[in-house]
């Protein structure tokens, strides 16, 4: 068999390099997807991803009625790393819908 030896290039500086930092994450709103939908919203704010904590969120009237969602801060942190992550929205005339943020 063969030995091969690489060698690199040195600098003129002994100095080792500074690791580069990870980016900052930047945020933006997300809208869920909402199952058997008749006119509700849902959004997870840009902000909310950011802080990173539990959220309940209320859906915008459908039929004259809204429903509310929560997720947990590992949810939150999951969605906003683009994780779908699914609720389902507290009972409102009768039904309930299942909303998916990724």
């Amino acid at each position: 068999g063969a030995l091969i030896v690489l060698q690199g290039c040195s600098s003129d500086s002994d100095s080792p390099t500074e690791p580069t930092p990870d980016p900052t994450p930047t945020y933006s709103d997300k809208s869920g997807v909402i199952e058997a939908n008749h006119g509700h919203t849902v959004t997870l704010t840009a902000a909310q991803q950011q802080a990173g904590e539990a959220v309940t969120l209320t859906l915008t009237t459908g039929l004259g009625h809204t429903h509310t969602v929560s997720f947990n801060a590992e949810s939150v942190a999951d969605i906003a790393a683009g994780t779908r992550r699914d609720g389902t929205t507290s009972v409102t005339d009768g039904h309930s819908h299942s909303v998916a943020f990724f």
